[in-house]
């Protein structure tokens, strides 16, 4: 059995009995609603049933993914879902914690420097040291290698803006040879989503291009941490089903849960997000990567979060297509498939949804004049750079 923190207070404890193959959740006696441990899981005496074979969608949700995943299941002994949990439950992205204990861990995590890690050049295996110190401190999903790490001198990228927190507060990606300089794809990705009028993270890449440094965004502050669900969790669905369903359901999903006052607001940014990812070919715009934050959980309704995790997939696997349908296919849409999800299904006016995807144009062209810079002066960008620029090429035809 594991204990369950909402926002520092003990909301409830997690457990599996052996003989069956589900988990269950049951709150504390005096936990109230401000402990909800997510919008789909009000505080009630009842517990709460996991779907069979997998945690319940929110604690399944930050369970650490491929190259994590495979270092902490050799790294700790037996370790199952639950275990995987506990080890990582002192820091995870988003309000909650885990840990086996009545009180919440005093262990510090440790500091490094995030610009040491951006101004890295030398010849040992750094992303090696990171991972050996902050494995089991990074409760965060993803397939590429990458940990949570604790600088909280350097938050918002400038040295003027400090904060107290104890846990971490940037995510440190890498990249292997199956998928080079991934660090420069997303940031130049994360460019366009950002000259398209995209909220975005903080984020840089490092003077070697090895690493991409993002700030967390659900961290305050007022050193706390925002809830943070995606898309999966808020349909009740298990991480493995990410690549399972429709955007026009992320539509559904993003209606239920958001704050009614900025529905429009919020479903125009979801438009131009998957449109983005359209324009950019790229096929990882899974349940996932769409997510909500909110400060308290007792309204039941957050806010769109900033988009992130956007790469140019195609540029390493051609034939790549979208993660979710539209329409029933996965084919790459065209203007008018995306102009009836606009209209059909975001609620926007066709004329809204002509000027947003304009907006993607004009973002999309002003970040492939700083990536053609990069494809001529980033070391060993050569390759990967030309690609991305063709297949953004494909997009900006629509």
């Amino acid at each position: 059995m594991i204990l369950v923190f909402a926002d520092g207070i003990h909301a409830g404890a997690l457990d599996k009995d052996e003989k069956k193959p589900y988990y269950v959740f049951t709150y504390h006696p005096e936990a109230d609603q401000e402990q909800s441990v997510s919008l789909t899981m009000p505080v009630r005496h009842k517990s709460y049933v996991s779907p069979i074979g997998s945690l319940h969608p929110i604690f399944d949700m930050n369970l650490p993914e491929g190259f994590l995943r495979n270092y902490l299941m050799k790294a700790v002994p037996n370790c199952d879902d639950l275990k995987l949990l506990e080890v990582t439950g002192p820091s995870q992205i988003g309000r909650l914690l885990y840990q086996s204990g009545e009180q919440i861990s005093k262990k510090s995590i440790p500091e490094y420097s995030i610009n040491d890690i951006l101004a890295f050049d030398g010849a040992g295996d750094l992303f090696q040291e990171l991972l050996e110190m902050y494995a089991a401190a990074s409760g965060v999903s993803g397939v590429q290698p990458k940990v949570l790490v604790r600088d909280p001198v350097n938050t918002k990228m400038s040295p003027d803006h400090k904060l107290a927190v104890r846990a971490t507060t940037h995510i440190v990606k890498t990249w292997d040879a199956k998928y080079p300089h991934l660090a420069y794809n997303e940031h130049f990705c994360l460019l366009a989503a950002k000259y398209a009028g995209l909220s975005t993270p903080y984020w840089e890449v490092s003077r070697n291009g090895k690493f991409l440094v993002v700030e967390r965004f659900d961290l305050t502050e007022e050193n706390r941490y925002l809830g943070f669900e995606d898309f999966c969790v808020l349909a009740g669905l298990p991480s493995s089903k990410k690549y399972h369903g429709s955007y026009e359901q992320l539509t559904k999903v993003l209606t239920n849960f958001c704050f009614r006052e900025h529905i429009g607001t919020y479903l125009a940014d979801l438009f131009k997000m998957i449109a983005l990812s359209v324009v950019l070919r790229n096929g990882d715009a899974h349940r996932k990567n769409f997510c909500l934050l909110y400060d308290k959980p007792t309204s039941r309704r957050g806010k769109l979060a900033p988009a992130f995790d956007i790469v140019t997939t195609t540029a390493y696997l051609p034939n790549d297509a979208m993660a979710l349908t539209m329409e029933g296919s996965k084919r790459w849409p065209t203007k008018k498939r995306l102009l009836r999800l606009a209209t059909n299904h975001c609620g926007l006016q066709h004329k809204q949804a002509i000027k947003i995807l304009e907006e993607i144009k004009e973002g999309t062209r002003k970040a492939q004049t700083e990536l053609t810079y990069g494809i001529k002066y980033l070391k060993g960008f050569s390759e990967i750079g030309p690609k991305m620029s063709d297949q953004w090429e494909l997009g900006l035809g629509l």
